[in-house]
């Protein structure tokens, strides 16, 4: 099981920082910081690239959900963080019964 805090470093450590190469310390990044336009300004290339990380870690597909749902959701790293941690606890309820 992920704890929301791993799923946090997982995002700004694995993947902006040491993958995408955006910044250089994860300390530039705050958990309220936009993904997309003003913050990180992740590109679409970028942004894809963040989605196959997480899809693969955490075996999810984003495109079983709406895309409304998506972009809501990957507003920010707190919020992104916070899809994961639900849909990752969801996945491990499931799998319990």
């Amino acid at each position: 099981m992920s704890s929301l805090e791993s799923i946090t470093q997982f995002i700004k450590q694995d993947i902006i920082v040491d993958s995408l190469e955006v910044v250089d310390s994860i300390d530039e990044i705050e958990d309220d910081a936009q993904l997309i336009g003003d913050g990180l300004d992740l590109d679409s290339i970028e942004v894809l690239d963040l989605v196959v990380s997480i899809e693969k870690k955490y075996n999810l597909k984003f495109k079983d959900y709406p895309e409304q749902t998506i972009q809501e959701k990957m507003k920010n790293v707190s919020s992104l963080a916070s899809f994961i941690h639900e849909q990752v606890e969801a996945q491990t309820t499931a799998e319990a019964c």
